[in-house]
């Protein structure tokens, strides 16, 4: 018998692409990069809400960052599927509130 020998992150990166809860828990883990894929100042006044059907919800504290985190929103998309590996999110929504 041939052992296929794979890593536990190969495993789980296999799972995200073909199933859709593993890919709603990869998204919520991209929180322990928002500083690093949406920058300091933004990240300090949004949040990741929830992950539905290809779309991102995302909380910004008021219509400024709102209206900035729409300028970058492709920008942010491509860094997003980036580190997920595997093109998830199709959109952004974003709501204001605290």
């Amino acid at each position: 018998m041939k052992w296929n020998h794979r890593t536990i992150g190969q495993i789980f990166d296999d799972l995200v692409r073909s199933s859709g809860l593993f890919r709603k828990i990869r998204v919520f883990e991209l929180n322990k990069d928002w500083e690093e894929i949406v920058g300091e100042p933004i990240a300090n006044h949004s949040s990741i809400v929830d992950f539905t059907d290809g779309t991102l919800i995302v909380r910004v504290d008021d219509g400024m960052w709102l209206n900035e985190m729409k300028l970058r929103e492709n920008i942010f998309l491509e860094r997003m599927n980036s580190v997920i590996g595997v093109e998830a999110i199709k959109r952004i929504r974003f709501r204001i509130g605290r």
